[in-house]
């Protein structure tokens, strides 16, 4: 494989680098705002203006089909989610869809446009198209692993709650550039070190090394301009290889707390009732299932009610909760969402609202499909604080 490192580099403009390699080959790297009407311009005149054999975007095959669909919630089947564990990052990329759409209804562009029309143009002039970056749902987990409960915790709230005021401040021409990009990818950076290491770093490393692997004679490379920096630092210093890549598309495993602890508590909880039992105290063994059962099914109900879920489906997770507790393979959220979705099934006006318009957070909580999002969240929560306030009584059944 010939070189694709330490560039001789002449920056067009602020949004676009061409990038001059030893044997002859080169590479247009152009950073777009993903909900600037501006970057598909800028792309389409790039394409057109250089005529490359290739082009890379910075999407992946399954990113690439959501952006050539109508409508990406048009075959949704929530029932199949849920029951296949899916549910949990169904809302992630359902809150980042949510947050790029507050953004793009400010500036009048669809995110992702930039890459389809990048796609098509390269389409039209048959040139070759090479999907660049690591699959959504693989970043997603690798996050998920990697970032502290805390900063979990702290980036699904700045995602859900962030205030629309906040982007109507912003000036539309800003969101345009890379230096303004570039200040609010180091303010992520400050606030969420984990999550920009997976979410940024890595992809960087990841397009960098599938750009190099796929470079032709001349290459458009269309990517988000915060990816920009890291990518020409990249460019200069090495090539990355695909050992690296493969590593970044591995999903890291749970540690050892993360995979005992789901069996150890119902192992301490069935223990302490046998011993309880064998001991013969009868009315202590009593007085904490008792107290297990309205700890966990009280809380989970609680954050039902907290979502605005149906009276059956908080009923359900009172029921549900002190079970699935004990039972590492399935949560109490996975049951209330279920229950949520039967009793008050989405309705295709609240799939429309949220594919016509962003949603405020007082909207969260009034349409149905969200209100299943809130429903899970909020009762899991409640049935984990509700094993944690139980265990304390029910390890006293090991005493005296």
């Amino acid at each position: 494989m010939r070189s694709a490192r330490n560039p001789v580099v002449k920056e067009i403009n602020q949004n676009v680098h061409q990038l001059k390699f030893e044997d002859g080959r080169t590479l247009y790297l152009v950073g777009t705002a993903h909900v600037s009407a501006a970057s598909i311009d800028l792309v389409e005149e790039t394409i057109k203006k250089y005529k490359p054999d290739t082009v890379c975007v910075e999407l992946d095959v399954k990113r690439l089909e959501a952006l050539k669909q109508k409508d990406r919630f048009e075959d949704l089947d929530l029932v199949k989610i849920i029951r296949s564990k899916q549910l949990f990052f169904f809302i992630g990329q359902f809150i980042i869809f949510s947050f790029q759409k507050k953004m793009s209804d400010k500036t009048g562009s669809k995110p992702g446009m930039e890459f389809k029309k990048a796609v098509e143009l390269a389409e039209e002039r048959g040139a070759r198209v090479v999907m660049a970056d690591r699959n959504i749902g693989t970043t997603l987990k690798r996050a998920w692993r990697v970032i502290r409960f805390r900063d979990k915790l702290k980036l699904m709230a700045s995602l859900i709650m962030g205030k629309t005021d906040e982007l109507d401040d912003l000036d539309i021409e800003e969101l345009k550039g890379i230096d303004a990009i570039n200040s609010m990818v180091e303010s992520f950076a400050e606030g969420l070190p984990d999550a920009k290491r997976v979410l940024i770093d890595e992809r960087d490393a990841y397009l960098t090394g599938n750009i190099q692997e796929n470079l032709g004679e001349k290459t458009v490379a269309v990517v988000g301009a915060g990816h920009v920096p890291g990518m020409l630092k990249l460019f200069f210093k090495r090539m990355v290889q695909k050992d690296e890549r493969d590593g970044y598309d591995r999903i890291p495993p749970k540690g050892v707390v993360g995979k005992l602890l789901p069996w150890v508590i119902p192992a301490v909880v069935a223990g302490g009732f046998v011993y309880g039992f064998a001991q013969g105290n009868m009315d202590r063994a009593r007085d904490a299932a008792v107290h297990w059962v309205l700890a966990n099914g009280i809380l989970t109900a609680l954050g039902c009610f907290l979502a605005f879920g149906h009276p059956l489906t908080a009923v359900t997770g009172f029921v549900a909760a002190p079970i699935t507790s004990l039972n590492p393979t399935i949560g109490a959220g996975f049951v209330t969402a279920f229950v949520q979705t039967l009793v008050v099934k989405p309705r295709i006006r609240d799939i429309d609202q949220i594919r016509e318009k962003s949603l405020t957070i007082r909207q969260w909580w009034r349409n149905r499909l969200t209100k299943v999002f809130l429903v899970f969240l909020f009762s899991s929560i409640g049935s984990s604080i509700g094993t944690f306030v139980a265990l304390p009584v029910l390890l006293k059944l090991f005493g005296n």
